[in-house]
């Protein structure tokens, strides 16, 4: 058997394996462009709201897949056109086995791209029993080229056009395709587009996966607060990166593993035509000096976000807000600095710095500022702080151990000046090393 015939056979088989695991659509139902579309001899699937395909007949003269074969035969369908009242007549689709054998009609490519079941010279196939897989999507209008014709033509895949109403993204066995926004993610939800990145072999990865991956952020804005105000937390397939962030604070960013499980539980939530629908602000978020919540999905390069209050019922999206408060509930929650665990109202030990036990038995140190602390204990005492020098004059020597440092009971008051009318007497100082 050629290498050729060999990836041909390896091709079928891989999509035809994808194909169980990923359902596809049947009969007269209205399907979007670039769905799975199965069908049967005689059925007909309604596709996006124009164009009729019926399946009328097969040819299939494939090799059986126990016998060996000089030539592997091949398979087509018959196939009727219908948009709207017109008939745009019968043709014969080949099953797609080679880069580029799509066929345009009106405005459509239609690519046959998998047929079951496979022959085996010791079962007969009925006619019946055929269940085949086309694709439908957009032909090249405009003067932009297929995408595909773009990518063959040795265009980097982060540069392959579009038409303005659809967005670039690929499809399962690594080829560019243009899909509308909305089916996007329900192409997601089905795995046609899962694991995108993988198969792309070029030279623009980096390019690709920020153009082609969509982005779920959500977060909180307390306007009016002192320390950490805006919490932020990005959603990819991979991770979670959150950051807390407000004024006179430094940033704080930790990053938490996603599950893919986890993301398509998510992505299954997102309407995407119902969220685009509602608008930007939702209520009146802030108004009270509550805290203002916000979700925004980058898909392609299309963003849209909406702001809204903390327990507003809005019925478009409140499974996806419940989900979304579960995912980010344990990362907000987590202790990790001595202020989270004071807060989360765990034993505090006064010892120097203080200490704060969470209950999985993690002890977390106050972080102080060792000169501000030492010239506040000075004054409490009673001393006289020297920042210049890290010293403390006038305490007592068991004042000056409490502070950890090294105490002289008799050091020279003059020790640091030059003058004339400087009397030499003792005092106390307490080092700090």
């Amino acid at each position: 058997m050629s290498k050729k015939i060999s990836n041909m056979v390896f091709s079928i088989a891989g999509f035809a394996a994808l194909m169980i695991l990923q359902p596809f659509v049947f009969g007269e139902e209205n399907i979007s462009l670039d769905f799975p579309i199965g069908l049967k001899i005689d059925e007909t699937a309604s596709i996006d709201s124009e164009l009729k395909m019926t399946l009328l007949d097969i040819e299939d003269s494939r090799c059986p897949s126990d016998v060996t074969c000089i030539w592997q035969g091949t398979v087509s369908a018959k196939i009727q056109l219908e948009k709207g009242s017109q008939d745009l007549g019968i043709y014969n689709i080949p099953m797609e086995t080679t880069e580029g054998n799509e066929q345009t009609f009106d405005e459509y490519y239609i690519r046959l791209t998998n047929v079951e079941p496979y022959p085996i010279s010791t079962v007969p196939i009925q006619p019946t029993d055929y269940v085949l897989t086309f694709f439908v999507s957009m032909s090249g209008i405009n003067s932009i080229n297929s995408p595909l014709d773009q990518f063959n033509s040795g265009i980097p895949f982060s540069e392959i056009e579009c038409n303005p109403s659809l967005q670039l993204t690929q499809r399962y066995d690594g080829r560019p395709a243009c899909v509308k926004p909305d089916t996007y993610f329900e192409l997601i939800k089905r795995d046609w587009v899962s694991d995108i990145i993988k198969a792309v072999q070029s030279r623009d990865m980096n390019d690709v996966q920020n153009q082609i991956q969509p982005v779920i952020k959500i977060g909180t804005d307390s306007g009016f607060c002192i320390g950490y105000c805006s919490k932020e937390f990005i959603i990819t397939p991979q991770k979670i990166t959150y950051t807390e962030s407000g004024r006179d604070v430094q940033d704080r960013t930790k990053e938490v593993p996603f599950s893919k499980s986890t993301w398509n539980e998510l992505v299954n939530l997102i309407d995407v035509k119902k969220f685009n629908s509602l608008p930007d602000r939702v209520g009146c978020p802030g108004c009270a000096d509550a805290p203002v919540e916000w979700i925004e999905i980058t898909s392609g390069n299309k963003t849209k976000r909406i702001e809204f209050e903390r327990g507003d019922n809005i019925p478009e999206i409140n499974k996806l807000i419940l989900k979304l408060e579960k995912i980010r509930s344990p990362i907000e929650s987590s202790i990790e600095s001595f202020e989270d665990c004071v807060a989360a109202g765990n034993p505090v030990m006064e010892s120097y710095p203080r200490q704060c036990k969470t209950t999985d038995g993690r002890n977390l140190v106050e972080e102080i500022d060792l000169q501000l602390d030492m010239q506040y204990q000075c004054n409490k005492y009673g001393g006289w702080w020297l920042s210049e020098f890290n010293e403390c004059e006038s305490i007592s020597e068991d004042q000056c151990l409490e502070m950890k440092g090294m105490f002289n009971e008799c050091e020279s008051a003059c020790r640091y000046f030059d003058s004339d009318f400087c009397t030499e007497q003792c005092v106390q100082v307490c080092i700090i090393p």
